[in-house]
């Protein structure tokens, strides 16, 4: 997998190291090749589906470049990059597009600034269950259009690799190994690469379903049908947990709101942020104000640090070098209103500009 990916980056690093070469590129594709980070999930499926989408053209611009002389020393590395253009290569380029795709559009909606931690936990088992059922499936399917795409463009489409498993024996025995042919190596492939991902992803966001457990009583739906007693148990364990925040007096808040909630939320399917604003709306607060919190710490969870990337983003946007004896405090301000620009926009300027030219006004009137 890591020589995959390195395929991939060195032949954007090869068609953008040169304007000739790149110009070659252009006239046989229709968007440009993508690079990719190793931190970055969105950045691997942009590299790897602006390839798969324009596979065809990729070759045939190699191919233009090996042939004319012009190049010089590029001829000689687009015949090398043509070289690992196997059936293997395309496999896994048409392999990883599938799986990466499925990541790409979960992690665009986990980035979202609206996003509560219950809709992202639901999304990422949905995740799960998607890659449980491309294993389950098998790979027949990606093997068919990866010898498809090799027969289009003009690649053998045979494996004539061989593997060898090497089986670890006990000291003074000879060591032995079973040989596997590359069907099989690609197929052992596919699902080492599914297994360590729903692995990875269910240790990385452990925690935040963990999270989304705690408050789930919280949701309308479960106020409306959890029996009262569950209620108060969960409530009591919240409270644990968040003691700095949260005192046991949620145990008699809970009791009352359950019976409130149908009155001022018909809708079962109601968001968190539905019920925080119903109890603001109805000045619950005052009568629930541990409740209030406990909705309040839900929602203001964060889900990514994708936020608070973008906060430093518009930092390095607002200090320019033509910015560079900008004071601390300025800085500061113009960084908030440009991160809560949606805010700043609908502010009247006509009245802070008076007003600030009635504070630094140097004429007096007589």
């Amino acid at each position: 997998m890591i020589s995959f990916f390195g395929i991939v980056q060195n032949i954007f690093n090869y068609f953008s190291g040169s304007t000739s070469r790149w110009e070659v590129l252009m006239r046989c594709l229709k968007i440009t090749l993508k690079t990719h980070s190793d931190t970055r999930w969105a950045s691997k499926y942009n590299a790897v589906h602006s390839l798969y989408c324009q596979f065809g053209g990729v070759i045939k611009a190699l191919r233009d470049i090996s042939t004319n002389p012009i190049f010089g020393d590029g001829v000689a590395n687009a015949e090398s990059i043509l070289k690992q253009f196997d059936l293997e290569f395309v496999y896994f380029l048409v392999m990883w597009d599938k799986i990466l795709n499925q990541i790409y559009r979960v992690n665009k909606l986990l980035q979202s600034s609206n996003i509560s931690i219950d809709q992202a936990s639901k999304m990422i088992n949905c995740l799960n269950v998607s890659l449980q059922e491309m294993r389950d499936s098998g790979n027949e399917q990606i093997k068919t259009e990866a010898i498809s795409i090799c027969d289009k463009v003009g690649i053998k489409s045979e494996l004539k690799i061989k593997r060898t498993i090497k089986r670890k024996v006990m000291s003074g025995e000879n060591s032995s190994g079973e040989d596997i042919s590359a069907d099989q190596f690609l197929t052992l492939e596919y699902y080492k690469v599914l297994d360590n991902m729903m692995a990875q992803m269910k240790w990385r966001f452990e925690q935040l379903s963990n999270i989304a457990d705690d408050f789930q009583f919280l949701s309308a739906h479960s106020l409306s049908v959890t029996p009262v007693e569950k209620l108060k148990k969960y409530a009591a364990d919240l409270a644990i947990k968040y003691n700095e925040d949260i005192d046991q007096e949620i145990i008699n808040e809970i009791e009352f709101f359950k019976y409130q909630v149908k009155a001022i939320l018909p809708d079962l399917n109601a968001t968190a942020l539905n019920i925080l604003n119903a109890i603001k709306k109805y000045e619950l607060d005052s009568t629930c104000p541990n409740l209030m919190t406990a909705y309040r710490l839900f929602l203001t969870m964060p889900v990514t640090v994708a936020s608070g990337e973008r906060s430093f983003s518009k930092l390095k946007l607002t200090k320019k070098y033509l910015r560079s004896t900008m004071s601390q405090n300025r800085l500061t301000n113009s960084a908030i209103l440009s991160i809560e620009h949606e805010i700043t926009k609908s502010i009247d300027f006509k009245d802070v500009i008076e007003d600030f030219a009635s504070i630094k006004s140097r004429k007096f009137k007589f």
